[in-house]
């Protein structure tokens, strides 16, 4: 089980490339018996170093438990729609807008639990914040499944080698980035977002909906 609450991991060995760095911090290679030993005083690491955060830059992170602030450029990528029919999903097409970005699988019930607030959340900022899904470890007729059951419409890209979540070091599910206009990472989260905490984040990050529509 991961640091945050209702993370599933699901791990795929891959040879590391080391001139493409991690963006999020991979799981730690320590012995077993050592992680169980060193579990309590690693939870309480974690939590001092998100307090730390939110009382150095002033954002309420306690809104969504688990955010964590990320640095550097997005990696792009271009990607078949999970729903065949539809056009390609890629990075580079939503430059100039604000992107959450959502890894999912449809075998991760976290995942499917908060795919509803997402959808929601995107018709929240429609025009103003794209919302792109990501597959990992899935087929395309599992994943497909799961988006037409939970009404999303927003694109999602099918990875069908998982290679874009092993670029950016994601090892939980689900985890969900937010990319600026600009193409850089602003957070991160590795576990599932309610529906009222991902609209604290997006608020925080890029506006209100009513000071948006008031201008």
């Amino acid at each position: 089980m991961g640091p945050y609450p209702g993370a599933e991991v699901r791990t795929l060995r891959r040879q590391a490339v080391p001139e493409v760095p991690d963006l999020l911090e991979v799981e730690s290679a320590a012995p077993r018996r050592r992680r169980l030993l060193w579990g309590a005083a690693a939870t309480v690491v974690l939590v001092a170093a998100a307090v730390g955060v939110s009382q150095a830059t002033g954002d309420n992170l306690s809104r969504a438990p688990g955010t964590i602030r990320l640095t550097g450029a997005a990696k792009t990528f271009s990607l078949d729609d999970v729903r065949p029919g539809r056009p390609p999903v890629a990075l580079e097409a939503f430059r100039g807008r604000p992107v959450v970005l959502n890894f999912f699988g449809s075998w991760c019930p976290p995942c499917v639990r908060e795919l509803p607030a997402l959808e929601a959340m995107a018709q929240r900022y429609r025009g103003r914040i794209q919302f792109v899904g990501v597959t990992f470890n899935d087929t395309r007729d599992s994943a497909r499944g799961l988006l037409d059951r939970s009404g999303v419409t927003y694109p999602a890209a099918f990875d069908a080698k998982s290679d874009l979540a092993y670029d950016y070091g994601i090892q939980g599910m689900p985890t969900t980035l937010f990319i600026g206009p600009d193409g850089n990472l602003l957070e991160g989260k590795k576990g599932e977002f309610s529906e009222p905490q991902l609209q604290s984040v997006l608020d925080r990050l890029f506006g209100s909906t009513t000071v948006a529509r008031s201008r």
